[in-house]
């Protein structure tokens, strides 16, 4: 998958994506060239098929690299995984061109007015991650017959300068409308209870757990990132007042320990779990609740304990942490940002444990 020069392209460029508040033309041009937004996509449209555990680490190991750059290849590459849903001839149109990227938001935020062979939306939607970049927009549209993922041409869709942020500044995250855009049926589905365009294991997976592991994933690969940045400034500052390095002091040795074993063992929890689910859809087996749950379980603690690290590397960074030039303000704001997503939110412990418990919470998200 992405080759070292990649990420040494990533890492160069991000403090100036930072500044612009949108990803630099050539990270944009090299993580096409590489096909990291068709990761999960089907070989038919020059997608790799990996598996979701791989996928997982590849998203952990780009935002290392740079956090809105793992996020938008999180989102880009979730999106793709419609080509497994869509109809042949949607499909076809959607994802034929290998570069183009696809993204958007699935709230069904788009009101829906049946016409002759589809629909007239308008609509406004939050969090369009991407959107700005993409040939093709996903907005999550009520119609006559429910909620439906629905897709329109960049086109059609006006993007807002909304995304002033504390972090994640380089994702593009605007608002985005359409007004009395014209929807075909065949661009518009719901991906769970229906036959897939195409059959995979991907299909078998939780549709709505993809999200959430993309997100947990983006906040893991952060707090590596946080941990990497406070061992490299302890081994080289030595404190004012201080007569040792940073490296050398009983705390920081402790906090670095604790931030390991907190990051690792987050880390081990989620992919354990998302490989055993992983595994039941590679057999085709129907996932249970409880795994489900178990699942997002993971993932919501994985984003939890991340945005934990890097607040304790911020903290023990200093005052050589505040500044711009340091990627542990950046790593600070962006894991903190990623984790205030609703599919990792801490309300998803309390779905967990009124499972545990046969209080049946509404799983139809899931």
């Amino acid at each position: 998958m992405p080759a070292p020069d990649l990420h040494a392209l990533i890492r160069s460029e991000a403090h100036l994506a930072e500044q612009r508040r949108a990803l630099t033309e050539p990270v944009l041009t090299a993580l096409v060239d590489a096909g990291v937004h068709r990761m999960i996509a089907p070989r038919r449209y020059a997608g790799a098929e990996l598996g979701l555990p791989e996928w997982s680490r590849e998203i952990g190991e780009l935002s290392r690299s740079d956090a809105s750059t793992g996020w938008t290849a999180m989102t880009t590459t979730s999106s793709s995984s419609l080509a497994w849903y869509l109809p042949p001839d949607a499909a076809d149109e959607i994802f034929t061109d290998p570069r183009a990227l696809i993204a958007g938001t699935a709230a069904p935020h788009g009101r829906a007015e049946a016409v002759g062979g589809g629909y007239r939306v308008s609509g406004r939607w939050g969090w369009g991650s991407a959107v700005p970049w993409c040939s093709w927009v996903i907005g999550g549209t009520l119609t006559s017959k429910g909620p439906r993922l629905a897709v329109y041409p960049r086109a059609d869709v006006t993007v807002h300068d909304t995304w002033h942020s504390a972090g994640l500044r380089a994702t593009g995250s605007h608002e985005f409308s359409l007004l009395n855009a014209f929807l075909p049926t065949r661009r518009a589905i719901w991906p769970v209870g229906t036959t897939p365009g195409i059959e995979g294991p991907v299909t078998a997976f939780p549709f709505f757990s993809f999200l959430a592991v993309g997100v947990a994933s983006v906040c893991l690969g952060i707090g590596r990132r946080a941990i990497d940045e406070i061992e490299a400034l302890a081994v080289e500052k030595t404190p004012q007042h201080a007569t040792t390095r940073l490296a050398e002091q009983t705390g920081l040795q402790i906090d670095l320990g604790l931030m390991e074993a907190r990051l690792s063992s987050a880390a081990a929890f989620l992919h354990e779990t998302l490989s055993a689910v992983w595994d039941m859809a590679l057999q085709r087996a129907y996932v249970p609740d409880e795994a489900k749950a178990r699942m997002r379980l993971a993932c919501t603690f994985a984003a939890s304990e991340a945005a934990e690290v890097t607040q304790m590397a911020f903290a023990a960074g200093g005052g050589s942490s505040v500044f711009e030039s340091s990627a542990l303000q950046r790593c600070f704001r962006d894991a903190h940002t990623a984790a205030q997503h609703t599919v990792v939110s801490k309300r998803l412990l309390e779905t967990y444990s009124m499972h545990r418990l046969g209080l049946e919470p509404d799983m139809a998200r899931f």
